[in-house]
């Protein structure tokens, strides 16, 4: 699995910069993206962070297709 860090950086608003980037994407537990998070926002000033999980799987379209 990955855990991939999308935020905005310090000099973005929240309200105003819908860019956001990936911030971090080397972490392999939903632990060590926390911590990595809580760094981010520390020390590097980073918000409006989420964190994406990819499991590496390939997605299933034949519901939505048959409905």
């Amino acid at each position: 699995m990955e855990y991939v860090i999308w935020g905005l950086t310090a000099n973005q608003v929240a309200d105003l910069d819908l860019n956001e980037k990936p911030l971090y994407t080397k972490a392999t537990s939903m632990d060590e993206a926390r911590k990595v998070m809580q760094i981010l926002e520390e020390k590097h000033d980073c918000h409006a962070m989420r964190i994406q999980v990819i499991d590496g799987s390939i997605p299933d379209f034949t519901k939505a297709l048959n409905t």
